[in-house]
């Protein structure tokens, strides 16, 4: 289990002081369900804004159906989005359409299945080489095999030349994520996209995985969109943090105002879920016996509101916007913005039921 009491992150980025690395605004993305002539959208991304910084790690924290992963491959240009504009270093990438190929090499994704992320027809090695030969055409042959070692040997893989020698089968689980890391680096990226990079990873090598993230953000400048269910791993490594239900972002702020002042109902209700081991044994933690609300026309209001014991009857009639609540923390609430400051006690109402 990761130690959610520390934190490897000793970086304090000041966003007022720096120009983005990567912006989105108004990021949407609605896919048809239903059939060929079904006018029902799916909304799995609604309205979203996000700001990556140099040398950051963001996390982008929630449930599984939650949107998180159409997120990163709305950023890493996989989808086009329905609505919004992504912005990389000042320029929409709308206009970059025509050279998606200098973005893709800045703005790398690393998967979450480290044993589908390798080819096993060929070595190990064999895309770290055809990332060199696609996006840094400016190395020779020779210099290709030297860079090939070095990022290899980044990445936690020593000896170099021994482990670019091998076939997939050869290789761990954690061993084969750290190539995904390693295919990643060799387009020299700004911003690395990790969709739950350590999910499938045995609970012994996650953190040297997370490690290896905060290392290539410290050393080498690599920011981070660090993409999970997991709370705690999110609270060990990342910088800010923006959680995400149904759709929407519900809450964002620096990671530890998030963590020890949270004022979303839905974040309070992931950080209910994280074992506690100074917690009382016989006291027993919230169970959330109700089913996440349906994200086809969801229409008007909170999406939350089916499982929420805070609603008020304004939570059904609009939906709530980001709202500065605490210096550089917001949250999308509107008991939050009105009635629950922390030295008052709510008056708990029963969950609706789904609809």
């Amino acid at each position: 289990m990761i130690d959610t009491s520390a934190s490897l992150s000793d970086r304090s980025p000041d966003p007022a002081t720096g120009e983005p690395l990567l912006e989105a605004r108004g990021l949407t993305q609605h896919f048809r369900v239903g059939g060929l002539f079904s006018r029902k959208l799916l909304h799995a991304v609604d309205d979203v804004d996000l700001v990556i910084y140099p040398r950051e790690i963001v996390a982008l924290v929630g449930e599984s159906g939650s949107g998180k992963s159409t997120v990163a491959r709305l950023l890493a240009g996989i989808y086009k989005p329905t609505a919004g504009e992504i912005i990389y270093r000042g320029r929409s990438l709308t206009s970059m359409r025509h050279n998606l190929r200098s973005y893709r090499s800045r703005v790398q994704m690393v998967f979450q299945d480290p044993y589908s992320s390798l080819n096993p027809v060929f070595r190990a090695s064999h895309g770290i080489f055809r990332s060199l030969k696609l996006h840094r055409q400016e190395l020779g042959r020779r210099d290709r095999v030297r860079e090939a070692e070095k990022i290899v040997q980044l990445v936690g893989l020593t000896p170099a030349d021994e482990y670019l020698r091998k076939y997939p089968y050869e290789l761990s689980g954690g061993q084969r994520q750290r190539y995904g890391f390693a295919q990643a680096l060799a387009c020299g990226p700004d911003l690395i996209l990790a969709d739950e990079p350590v999910s499938m990873l045995d609970v012994s090598i996650r953190t040297g995985v997370l490690n290896l993230m905060t290392d290539l953000c410290r050393r080498e400048g690599v920011s981070f969109l660090y993409i999970t269910h997991d709370i705690a791993s999110a609270r060990y490594v990342a910088d800010r943090l923006l959680v995400m239900y149904a759709g929407r972002v519900v809450e964002e702020g620096p990671t530890e105002d998030v963590l020890q002042h949270p004022k979303h109902p839905y974040t309070q209700l992931l950080l209910s879920a994280v074992p506690d081991p100074h917690a009382d044994t016989e006291e027993a933690p919230p169970v959330d016996l109700t089913e996440p609300p349906r994200v086809i026309d969801p229409g008007e209001g909170c999406r939350f509101r089916w499982r929420c014991p805070y609603r008020v009857e304004i939570c059904d009639r609009v939906t709530p916007p980001l709202r500065t609540l605490r210096p550089h923390h917001r949250a999308a609430c509107h008991v939050a913005q009105s009635e629950m400051p922390e030295d008052i006690q709510i008056r708990r109402q029963p969950p609706l039921a789904s609809p």
